[in-house]
């Protein structure tokens, strides 16, 4: 933590003295009291659905979540580098570095309005995360959904976007081209949906299950690498109005090459549709949110393996005072056709979370939140567990930002 606390010091210095006239740095610290689910966590090796489980230790852990500063720095009024870096010892690197990118805004006193940015981001499919640290607004833990993209997806490239804004209604074109993310799938394959609300760091692996290793040594996706020559993309549409809602619809495709690998790595073409919307029912605020797609390996002599799957939340949430309240439930499932695999990795499942927020000060929140989760997934009998299981998790966050 020190070391991060001196990093922070040095590039808020090493900015002032370039004279940056439109430094802005924001930061959050979370701090987290944890009854843990009875399964083995998916980040331990296991087939739990939640960050936290029984390979975690204690009953009751008392851990920090993140560390987390976002730095953002104007060079001209139309150019602008954001950066988020966040601190957790156990990442690959204490150190890791979520998104950084330039985006290009220039003034505009017509109807339209277009930017384009580059670097490394996430895609714009969440309605959730919204947050610094691309942790969600309502909950502590985001949905299935938005796990998912956290965990596998990020923009190494080029976005561009359209604006339209009338005198009510407002829309959005939006198109990437993109790299670097050919081994995205592997995880949803691998163990299918979970929740947690740690995306994976740009120099971070994704550790698999320990049963894909029939208990040998520990197995890790590295979901940010190139080995073709494919260039992934996607484009989308969204339509706003503030006395209606948000409506928004995505296409996205990695167009990786499924029989490319390198010496650890195989290419997974991924693909799928996103569906969102939100809108306000007096002071009740509706987040809703689909998604369906699938990916696919067929490596050099091997057999064709796919997996198709699909998810949806509905989030209702209300704020009063000092005080924020959220439930939300999510369903999703998994089909697996692979033609050497003796056992599937299909499941099914449903999942309620719910969320209290108090704010007594601007800077401080407190936070606690109760997700469960209801599930059958084929591929526990490898691991000698019944494919049905409930798992349970609660938690108290202390967030200090500033």
């Amino acid at each position: 933590m020190r070391r991060f606390i001196a990093i922070l010091s040095a590039i808020a210095g090493t900015a002032g003295s370039a004279g940056a006239q439109d430094l802005n740095l924001s930061g959050m610290v979370d701090l987290r009291l944890v009854a843990p689910s009875g399964q083995m966590s998916n980040m331990d090796g296991g087939f739990g659905k939640l960050r936290w489980g029984d390979g975690r230790g204690s009953p009751v852990i008392p851990d920090l979540a993140a560390a987390v500063l976002r730095g953002s720095l104007g060079l001209t009024p139309e150019l602008r580098i954001t950066a988020e870096f966040r601190y957790d010892p156990r990442q690959k690197t204490t150190i890791d570095l979520l998104d950084a990118y330039v985006r290009y805004r220039p003034v505009s006193t017509s109807r339209w309005r277009w930017s384009v940015k580059a670097g490394a981001f996430f895609p714009p499919v969440s309605l959730e995360n919204t947050n610094i640290g691309w942790t969600p607004e309502w909950t502590l833990t985001p949905s299935a959904i938005n796990s998912w993209v956290g965990n596998e997806l990020r923009i190494i490239g080029a976005e561009t976007m359209l604006e339209w804004r009338g005198d009510q209604d407002r829309f959005e074109f939006v198109a990437a081209a993109y790299g670097l993310n050919e081994p995205a799938g592997t995880a949803i394959d691998a163990y299918g949906w979970t929740f947690s609300d740690r995306p994976t760091g740009m120099l971070d692996h994704i550790r698999l299950p320990n049963a894909n290793g029939r208990n040998g040594p520990a197995t890790y996706s590295d979901p940010f690498r190139q080995f073709d020559h494919s260039v992934g993309w996607y484009t989308g549409i969204s339509w706003e109005r503030p006395d209606i809602g948000r409506l928004a619809l995505l296409r996205y495709d990695n167009a990786a090459d499924p029989s490319a690998q390198d010496a650890t790595q195989i290419g997974w073409r991924t693909q799928f549709w996103n569906l969102g919307a939100s809108t306000e029912i007096g002071p009740v605020t509706i987040l809703a949110q689909f998604l369906v797609g699938s990916t696919v390996v067929a490596p050099v002599g091997g057999d064709i393996g796919r997996t198709d799957f699909w998810g949806y939340y509905i989030l209702a949430g209300i704020e009063r005072g000092d005080w924020r309240f959220a439930i939300r439930f999510d369903q999703f499932a998994t089909r697996e056709t692979a033609l050497d695999s003796a056992v599937k990795g299909d499941e099914h499942g449903i999942a309620g979370t719910a969320a209290v927020t108090w704010t007594p000060r601007k800077n401080l929140n407190l936070i606690g939140e109760v997700i469960a989760i209801d599930y059958t997934r084929e591929q526990r009998i490898l691991i000698g567990k019944t494919p049905h299981v409930t798992e349970v998790q609660a938690l108290l966050a202390l967030r200090v930002s500033f």
